[in-house]
């Protein structure tokens, strides 16, 4: 019995797995990365791949039409994409309007921040410790909003 491999098979195959690692590819689109210290800028559908505490994240954002950052990533534990063949991530999708910051935070109290830029022409990715970037979000914060607590 001979088994026929369709060149489309070849393909499809060939793109699934390129897809894979292209989930966890360091950032590598044209332009480089803007970094300030702690912080990275990224431009629309730059990849974002960063490690805080245990976890990894990888994804993206887009600017949208009406001027927000629609953000789509995946976190998941780094030991896990090492050790356990059929990991699950989790993924998450925000919109952000210009100005606004979502934290993501590990129990090892490293942690990130992710400002939607100007236009929602830029991401910013801020690292440090928890404290520190809480507080940064803080003063991102409308100021209705932050003296209604």
């Amino acid at each position: 019995m001979m088994l026929r491999i369709s060149p489309l098979s070849i393909l499809a195959g060939a793109g699934t797995i390129a897809a894979s690692l292209c989930a966890w590819a360091p950032a590598a689109t044209s332009g480089s990365l803007e970094t300030m210290g702690s912080q990275i800028r990224y431009q629309p559908i730059q990849s974002i791949s960063h490690e805080f505490g245990s976890k990894t994240m990888s994804g993206y954002f887009v600017q949208q039409q009406n001027a927000t950052c629609f953000v789509a990533f995946m976190v998941i534990d780094k030991d896990a994409l090492e050790t356990v063949p059929t990991a699950s991530a989790t993924r998450v999708r925000l919109v952000l309007n210009p100005g606004q910051v979502v934290g993501l935070d590990s129990e090892e109290g490293r942690s990130v921040n992710l400002t939607c830029g100007e236009n929602a022409a830029t991401m910013l990715l801020d690292t440090g410790d928890r404290d520190t970037l809480v507080a940064h979000q803080a003063l991102a914060l409308p100021s209705d909003v932050a003296n209604s607590r």
